[in-house]
């Protein structure tokens, strides 16, 4: 009997203009979205790699160890094209110098302190923002009159005649109806990955196909939380026009209202300005000392006569000639060096662990803040995991940060070892330049699907899951409840 409910339920949804609907409207708008997402995946790409190429041969130029600061670049995601989240907006390189430690969004801090990185959570198009506003409006265009239209219409009582239970009712309307939403969801998702495919500039791994197949997963149970939500609405009220009404005004709120306005209120009440004030004041209360210990250093070169040639000025100083009668004040000009390296160092650990304070107790604090408002919403759940699975959530801008500054403190091995403090080849190439043959290379591997990202993903969606068992118990108790 289950079987040939399902099989009822399946044919009349899908000889319904609706699902016509459903399948041209995932079809074009997953076309579209792909095609402008592709090419802007191959601009970024074409950056990264003229970016790439051009740190590369400037880090080969550096002819003193001084001298040598290098980038370090972040290649874009190809899974951005599914959920862009953090991936366009944190910063794609890191300029390692002894004088800064590398942090999440240097550049937004020095500026206007930290702001919320969930605040412009659903500004950027891409396909999840597709699949998110059109699975949920589409689930619940399947499920406003799934009962009520049959209750209206009288279809219901005729089914009731048999021995059928209401339990066996509710869920072939279930199943039927998202086999129909799941067959143009998985088309189109097929679509974009062909589309993509198209592209030379887009290669996945295995790991990344699976991310893909995990979106895909998440996509589905997102659908299906709404066409329950919306079967819900259809038992608890007997007519289909109310029950579209209430279906819409619910959809309103949940997928767009509740996102954008809880992330604008957690932005507008948690103020953290004063607190990033206060580290402002410390850190420059950092830099004025440095600057007054820096003073009391006796530049050897105010005094050096002339000869010394050199490309750069100040503390980066590279000099390409010294004259012989000037070799007994090379000395001072190594100890000159070594002692404001020295002091850029120490300067740079105690500006990092104010930064480091304050960025966990402002921005951390309020992007988790975000993330568990975010979690009373369906729409928020989802947005999570997938952006966890995509890789583009803020844990995984983090990791490349915490790679950049591990590199750093190995570059900074490599130059003790090397004796490079205290060396004439830190100031000097007039001896000939540094050979970076045997200097650390930077390599950065993103967690596997098994490892990191499961594991922020895996919570959001249990909890998103967990909606559903919970709203077709509802709807099949409000359902039993019901006369007819």
């Amino acid at each position: 009997m289950i079987w040939t409910l399902i099989r009822h339920e399946l044919l009349i949804n899908l000889m319904t203009f609706r699902f016509l609907v459903t399948l041209i409207s995932y079809l074009l708008l997953v076309l579209a979205g792909s095609i402008v997402l592709t090419d802007n995946y191959e601009r970024r790409l074409a950056s990264y790699n003229a970016a790439v190429q051009e740190h590369k041969e400037r880090a080969a130029r550096a002819e003193t160890y001084s001298d040598f600061t290098p980038f370090l670049d972040r290649a874009p995601n190809p899974l951005s094209l599914f959920n862009q989240g953090l991936d366009k907006r944190a910063g794609n390189s890191i300029q390692i110098r002894l004088g800064e430690v590398p942090f999440l969004w240097a550049d937004v801090y020095r500026s206007a302190g930290f702001n919320n990185p969930f605040r412009h959570l659903l500004a950027d198009i891409d396909l999840v923002s597709i699949f998110q506003i059109l699975s949920s409006l589409l689930a619940l265009m399947f499920a406003y009159d799934a009962i009520a239209g049959d209750r209206e219409n009288g279809t219901l009582r005729l089914i009731l005649v048999n021995p059928v239970g209401r339990g066996l009712i509710v869920l072939s309307k279930y199943l039927g109806a998202m086999l129909c939403l799941t067959l143009p969801l998985l088309m189109s998702f097929l679509l974009a990955l062909l589309l993509q495919f198209q592209s030379n500039a887009i290669h996945y791994t295995p790991d990344e196909f699976l991310r893909v197949g995990a979106i895909f997963l998440t996509t589905v149970i997102y659908t299906s939380t709404f066409y329950l939500l919306g079967l819900l609405i259809s038992s608890m009220i007997h007519r289909t026009a109310t029950s579209l009404i209430v279906s819409m005004f619910i959809w309103v709120g949940l997928t767009l209202l509740y996102p954008n306005v809880s992330l604008f209120l957690v932005n507008r009440f948690m103020d953290t300005s004063e607190r990033m004030e206060q580290a402002h004041q410390h850190i420059e209360q950092f830099a004025e000392r440095f600057y007054r210990e820096e003073e009391k250093l006796q530049n050897p070169f105010e005094h050096l006569g002339r000869g010394w040639h050199s490309s750069y000025t100040h503390r980066s100083k590279t000099i390409t000639s010294i004259p012989v009668e000037s070799e007994l004040d090379v000395p001072a000009v190594k100890a000159y060096f070594e002692t404001l390296t020295a002091l850029q160092m120490n300067t740079a650990k105690a500006v990092w662990r104010v930064r480091e304070q304050a960025f966990s107790e402002t921005y951390i604090r309020k992007s988790r803040t975000a993330r568990n408002v975010l979690r009373f919403s369906p729409t928020g759940l989802y947005q999570l995991s997938t952006a966890a699975w995509a890789g583009t959530d803020i844990a995984r801008m983090e990791d490349f940060f915490n790679a950049g500054r591990q590199y750093r403190g190995t570059l900074l091995d490599y130059f003790y070892d090397q004796k490079a403090f205290d060396s004439r080849q830190w100031f000097a190439s007039d001896k000939g330049a540094v050979r970076w043959v045997d200097v650390p290379r930077f390599s950065y591997h993103p967690p596997s699907v098994s490892g990191d990202a499961s594991n922020r993903a895996l919570p959001n969606l249990f909890l998103l899951f967990l909606l559903n068992p919970v709203l077709f118990m509802t709807a099949f108790a409000v359902f039993c409840r019901q006369e007819i």
